[in-house]
């Protein structure tokens, strides 16, 4: 954990990448059951340790992660009730399977983004873990984020799931014509906006 700014951050590597121990595990359908509420409960136990912390606010705290993350973040949102806000970069709200047939339409068969998300709506493969139950739970204030030329994450079924959610659910989204999977520094000038109105800065 470091502290910049007057804001305290806490960063670590995955389970078996860099100086973290345990051994890593690509998320795959056959195993996202197990591996997203383990590396859930990783991230609840980091945010447990920065809010034990004295120096920390611990009713301003929460989570920011990309890609992946939108499946992860809000299970670990579950899991402790120190988390009061998110940001979600890229992250997928369709299943596991979903998302990952996607990544193989555009990636390895070259269809185009609006090809390969016309042929997900026929998907009937495997789904693995799908985020869905624990979005119609979800509570946290979370800002959600998207480039609308992702080649990574189905972003039109995923904004399609968001707007089943709009009404009933503190969500805000933001997309990027433009921008990619990876979106870039600009979108921070939103992000920052968006914790100042909520009085999280």
């Amino acid at each position: 954990a470091y502290i910049h700014d007057g804001i305290a951050f806490f960063t670590y590597d995955k389970r078996g990448v860099g100086e973290s121990s345990g051994v890593y595990s690509p998320v795959g359908t056959r195993n996202s059951l197990e591996m997203i509420p383990l590396l859930a409960s990783d991230a609840a136990a980091a945010i447990e340790l920065l809010a034990a912390r004295p120096e920390v606010d611990r009713s301003r705290v929460g989570l920011v992660g990309g890609s992946q993350a939108g499946w992860i973040i809000p299970v670990a949102a579950s899991l402790t009730s120190n988390v009061s806000w998110a940001v979600i970069l890229s992250g997928p709200t369709v299943s596991v399977g979903r998302e990952i047939a996607y990544s193989d339409l555009v990636e390895v068969d070259h269809l185009s983004l609006e090809e390969a998300e016309d042929a997900l709506l026929s998907y009937s493969g495997p789904e693995g873990f799908d985020p869905r139950p624990v979005l119609d739970r979800t509570s946290v204030p979370t800002l959600w984020l998207y480039g609308l030329v992702d080649d990574s994450i189905p972003t039109r079924a995923c904004l399609a799931v968001h707007a089943e959610l709009q009404a009933s659910h503190p969500f805000d989204v933001l997309t990027y014509p433009t921008l990619g999977h990876a979106l870039g520094p600009a979108v921070w000038d939103d992000v920052y906006r968006w914790l100042d109105s909520h009085g999280i800065r």
